[in-house]
C-alpha cells in the first residue's frame, strides 16, 4: 500500500503522475491547492483517505502505470515547451472550437435547461481569463524562464527583469490559476457534474464530454506550472543573483 502520510497532493502527483487520474475522480484539487495535506484533502472533498488510498494502489498496479513523463527531472525550458506545446495549444484550439457548440446547445436547449445559459457565461468568462494569461505566461513570464536557465547553464550574467523577480509574474500567474480553478468548479457544479438530461442531443452530448476533457487538461496544465515550473524557477533565480561569499 503507498505510503501517503506527511505528504501533500502535491508531492504525490509529482512523485507519482498517474495519481492524478485517482485525485480527477474523486475531484481532490491536485493544482491550484496541491499543498494541502493528502488527508485533509479528501476530508475537503468528503472522500475516506483509505478509499483513495486504495485507488491509488489500483492505478500504481496497471501497466505502463510508471511510464510517464518524468516531469520533476526536465530541464525548465522542456517543461515550458511541454506546457506551450500540449496544454496552450490544445487550450487555444479547444476553446475556439468549443465557443460555437456552447453557443448552439445553450440556444437550443436552453428554455428547459435554463442552467445552460449560466454554464454559457462561466465559459466565456473562463475563455476571457484564459487568452490574457495565456498571453502574458508567453510572452514574458516563460521566456524569461528559459532566459535565466540558458544564462545559468552557461555561466553567463544575467541581468535584473523589469518585473524585479519571478516571483511577481508567478504570484500573479497563481492568484489568476485560482480564478480559472473556481470557474471550472462552477461550471461542474451547475451542470451537476455534467449530467446528461435524458433527452440529451449529440451536440448536447459532446459539450458535456469535452468540456470534462477541458478541464482536466487544465487541471494538468495547472498543476505542472503551479507545483513545478513556477517553485523551480523561484529557487533557480535565487541561485543565479545570490551574493558570491568569498
Amino acid at each position: 500500500m503507498i505510503n501517503v502520510e506527511g505528504k501533500t497532493v502535491r508531492e504525490i502527483a509529482l512523485a507519482m503522475p498517474v495519481t492524478t487520474r485517482v485525485f480527477e475522480e474523486f475531484k481532490i484539487d491536485y493544482c491550484c491547492h496541491g499543498n494541502t495535506p493528502f488527508e485533509e484533502a479528501c476530508r475537503n472533498v468528503g472522500a475516506n483517505p483509505e478509499t483513495v488510498i486504495q485507488k491509488i494502489d489500483g492505478v500504481l498496479d496497471l501497466p505502463n502505470a510508471g511510464d510517464q513523463d518524468s516531469f520533476a527531472e526536465m530541464r525548465l525550458s522542456d517543461l515550458v515547451d511541454h506546457i506551450l506545446d500540449k496544454h496552450h495549444v490544445y487550450t487555444k484550439d479547444e476553446t475556439y472550437h468549443l465557443t460555437p457548440l456552447m453557443a448552439k446547445v445553450a440556444t437550443r436547449h436552453g428554455e428547459h435547461n435554463p442552467y445552460l445559459i449560466e454554464l454559457k457565461g462561466l465559459f466565456q468568462s473562463l475563455c476571457e481569463d484564459l487568452a490574457p494569461h495565456m498571453m502574458k505566461e508567453e510572452m514574458v513570464l516563460f521566456p524569461y524562464i528559459q532566459k535565466l536557465e540558458y544564462s545559468y547553464a552557461n555561466h553567463l550574467n544575467v541581468s535584473y527583469p523589469p518585473f524585479g523577480t519571478v516571483r511577481h509574474p508567478v504570484n500573479m500567474m497563481e492568484i489568476e490559476h485560482d480564478e480559472v480553478g473556481e470557474l471550472l468548479a462552477k461550471m461542474r457544479a451547475v451542470t451537476n457534474d455534467y449530467t446528461l438530461p435524458a433527452e440529451a442531443c449529440p451536440s448536447f452530448t459532446a459539450l458535456y464530454l469535452r468540456l470534462g476533457e477541458l478541464e482536466r487538461d487544465l487541471h494538468q496544465h495547472i498543476h505542472l506550472e503551479n507545483n513545478l515550473l513556477f517553485p523551480r524557477a523561484i529557487e533557480m533565480e535565487q541561485i543565479v543573483f545570490s551574493p558570491v561569499v568569498n
